[in-house]
């Protein structure tokens, strides 16, 4: 539940939902029954290029891939919610109080709090609820398609199993989920602030929400991005500036924007273990666990490959050809 308040805020942006849109200003592209609008392609847009570097000049065909990327984006989400109605699987109304309700356990505070952290956000209550039912809608589909076509073996967790635990060498290691904001050694200081700021900002948006990897696969330059930033590292090999961050942190706690040679890190500390002592029957279903979490966006990108054959798909704009 909190990965779908998570998912709600960063798809809603700092520059508002394109629900939010009261200029109806012309069509981008045809999905199906529907319209997808050039005030939504625009409102994508201005999420996408808040992230690139203050200074930093985008070639005409890099600004086309951006873009091309986020018109992708935004039909994918109109086909989901298609499919969605069409196979009764939209969130309802219940599904959003629970959600909203779930959340509000999670961090101890009451549903009227999760409302206001929202607010602080620039999303009303209404935008709030709109947004998350999206996301508790897609999360539908995505476990609808994919069922059945992912699988993972006893010897595939085994395996897994043993090169995690199994044969490693006694000694205490360290759980964490990792976010890099990239900066160049040679950035100006107006790219290294822009950076930094936008990592504070990824830091209060996982306190808040408590999906961490969701936003280190949406923001990451790491090469653990992908897997939600899930890094493991001996103890002893910790840089000091990290170790010591990380020291006293219970489980799930997140890091303050640590700076490094790389640029600005943030980790979300998970727990500690010696794998020698891990014996199998305690982690066999975590590891399983992430072994499907792995394969199911792949599996659903295939299953939305065929979705959109399926479906007729016109981009009508002539800026967006």
């Amino acid at each position: 539940m909190r990965k779908a308040l998570c998912l709600a805020l960063v798809l809603y942006g700092a520059s508002g939902a394109a629900a939010r849109a009261e200029v109806v200003d012309g069509v981008a592209a045809i999905v199906g029954d529907e319209v997808l609008l050039l005030s939504e392609v625009r409102e994508a847009m201005q999420s996408v290029l808040a992230r690139v570097p203050r200074g930093q000049t985008l070639a005409p065909e890099e600004m086309k891939q951006l873009r091309d990327s986020a018109v992708k984006g935004l039909i994918d989400d109109k086909l989901v919610l298609q499919i969605a109605r069409k196979q009764g699987m939209s969130a309802t109304e219940e599904d959003i109080d629970t959600a909203v309700a779930g959340i509000a356990q999670e961090e101890g505070v009451s549903s009227d709090a999760i409302y206001a952290a929202a607010a602080q956000h620039g999303m009303e209550r209404d935008s709030y609820r709109e947004q998350l039912a999206k996301q508790l809608t897609r999360m539908k589909v995505v476990s609808g398609s994919v069922q059945g076509r992912v699988r993972v073996s006893d010897e595939e967790v085994r395996k897994l199993y043993d090169e995690r635990y199994g044969n490693a060498k006694p000694g205490e290691r360290i759980r964490v989920l990792h976010i890099l904001i990239a900066v160049p050694k040679d950035a100006p200081p107006a790219a290294r602030e822009q950076a930094h700021g936008l990592a504070i900002k990824i830091r209060d948006q996982a306190r808040q929400s408590g999906d961490f990897g969701d936003l280190a696969r949406k923001y990451s330059a790491a090469p653990t991005a992908q897997q939600g930033g899930l890094t493991v590292f001996r103890a002893s090999d910790a840089p000091p500036a990290i170790k010591s961050a990380i020291e006293g942190l219970k489980p799930g706690e997140i890091t303050d924007v640590i700076e490094n040679a790389h640029g600005d890190n943030l980790f979300q500390f998970l727990d500690r273990f010696d794998p020698a002592s891990v014996p199998y029957e305690q982690v066999a279903d975590k590891l399983r666990a992430e072994l499907i979490e792995r394969r199911t966006m792949p599996e659903f990108e295939k299953w939305m490959v065929e979705v959109r054959k399926g479906r007729y798909i016109e981009v009508v704009a002539p800026e967006l050809q």
